[in-house]
C-alpha cells in the first residue's frame, strides 16, 4: 500500500485529526470527562440522522426534510404525551406514523414520479414546517413527559443514553448494509439502476425505501432531542439536514450513489461535533462559528478529494474505500 492509498484510508477521520491537536493546545478543558460526554451526546444525535442520510445517498438521493421530521417529532410528543391525560405510547406511535408518511411521500415523488430528490425533500420540509408554524404560531410550547427526558438527557453509568442508542443503530445499519440482501440491492441500485433493474432488483422500491429509513431515524433523533430539551422548539431540527449530508460525504460516500461507509460516517460525525464544541469553548460568536466550521469543512473536503485521486498507473486497482463492502450485487 503506497502513501496515497494510506492517506485515502484516513480521509473520513480528517476533521478529528484537525480538531484534536488544536484542542490540546488551545483548549485543554475540551478533554475533561464532562465535556467529552457533551460532545458524545451531540454526536449521537447527529449520528442517528446521518445513518439515515447515508442510506439515501447510497441510493442516489439526498434528504433535506430530516430537520423537519425532527421538529415535528418533538411537536407530536408534546401534543399527544405532554398534556394531562396524554399517552407516551400514542405519542410514539404518532411520531412513527408521521415519519413513515413523510418518507413515503418523498420516496413516491423521487422514485416513481422522477422528481429530483433535492426538490422533493425541500418541498416536504417546507410543508411540515408550515404545518408546525400554523399549529404553534411559531412559539415554543408544552413539555416533554418525564419518562422521555431520560431518553435524551439520561446516562447509564458515565455513558449518555443517546450514545448507546447511536451505537446500537450503527451496529444495526452495518449489518443491514453489509450483510443483507437489501444492502446489496441498495449498493447495486446506487451504482447502476438500469443494470440492477435488468438483474431483477426492484430498484424503485429500494430507492423509495431509503427515504422511509431516513425519516424513521430522523424521528428517533427527534425523540432524543425532545427529551434532552424538554419542550417543543421549532428550531430543534435546524442544521441537521446539511450537517448529516456533510458527515456522509466526509465519511467517504459518493453523491453519485453506490458508495458509503458506516464507520466513516460515524468518524465524520464525531469530528463535526468536536469542532462545534471546540468553537463554543473558545467563546466564538455564532457568525464566526459558522465561518470557522465552513473553513474546516472546506479544508477537509479538499484533503479528502485530493487523496481519493489515484494515479493513472493504478487505475485498475481497487481498495475498500473505492468500492462498497459487498462486491456481489445480485440479490440473494
Amino acid at each position: 500500500m503506497n502513501l496515497r492509498e494510506r492517506l485515502r484510508l484516513i480521509g473520513p477521520y480528517t476533521i478529528i485529526l484537525l480538531v484534536v491537536p488544536v484542542a490540546a493546545v488551545m483548549e485543554p478543558v475540551f478533554f475533561r470527562p464532562g465535556n467529552l460526554q457533551n460532545v458524545a451526546r451531540q454526536a449521537a444525535f447527529l449520528a442517528v440522522v446521518a445513518l439515515g442520510q447515508l442510506v439515501v445517498v447510497i441510493g442516489r438521493g439526498l434528504d433535506l426534510s430530516v430537520g423537519g421530521v425532527i421538529t415535528t417529532s418533538s411537536l407530536l410528543m408534546v401534543h399527544f404525551a405532554g398534556r394531562a391525560g396524554g399517552s407516551i405510547v400514542v405519542g410514539i406511535m404518532s411520531v412513527i406514523a408521521v415519519a413513515v408518511a413523510i418518507g413515503l411521500l418523498n420516496g413516491l415523488m423521487v422514485a416513481f414520479r422522477r422528481v429530483p430528490a433535492i426538490l422533493a425533500t425541500l418541498g416536504t420540509l417546507f410543508l411540515v414546517q408550515g404545518v408546525s408554524l400554523w399549529l404553534t404560531g411559531g412559539r415554543s410550547r408544552g413539555r416533554i413527559p418525564e419518562e422521555m427526558v431520560g431518553f435524551g438527557a439520561g446516562r447509564i453509568g458515565p455513558v449518555p443514553v443517546p450514545v448507546l442508542v447511536a451505537l446500537a443503530m450503527t451496529a444495526l445499519m452495518a449489518i443491514v448494509l453489509y450483510r443483507s440482501s437489501y444492502g446489496r440491492a441498495l449498493y447495486a441500485t446506487g451504482l447502476n439502476p438500469e443494470a440492477s433493474a435488468l438483474a431483477g432488483i426492484p430498484t424503485r422500491l429500494v430507492h423509495a425505501s431509503t427515504f422511509v429509513v431516513a425519516a424513521l431515524l430522523a424521528a428517533l433523533a427527534g425523540l432524543m432531542l425532545a427529551g434532552f430539551v424538554g419542550f417543543y422548539d421549532r428550531t430543534l431540527g435546524v442544521g441537521y439536514d446539511l450537517d448529516s449530508i456533510a458527515a456522509v460525504v466526509l465519511g467517504g460516500a459518493s453523491l453519485a450513489g453506490g458508495r458509503g461507509y458506516v464507520i466513516g460516517t460515524l468518524a465524520a460525525v464525531v469530528g463535526l461535533a468536536g469542532l462545534e464544541n471546540l468553537l463554543l469553548l473558545q467563546g466564538v460568536g455564532e457568525s464566526f462559528q459558522l465561518i470557522g466550521k465552513g473553513v474546516v469543512l472546506f479544508a477537509a473536503v479538499l484533503f479528502t478529494g485530493l487523496v481519493r485521486r489515484t494515479p493513472s498507473s493504478s487505475a485498475g486497482r481497487q481498495t475498500m474505500v473505492d468500492t462498497p463492502p459487498e462486491r456481489n450485487y445480485t440479490t440473494a
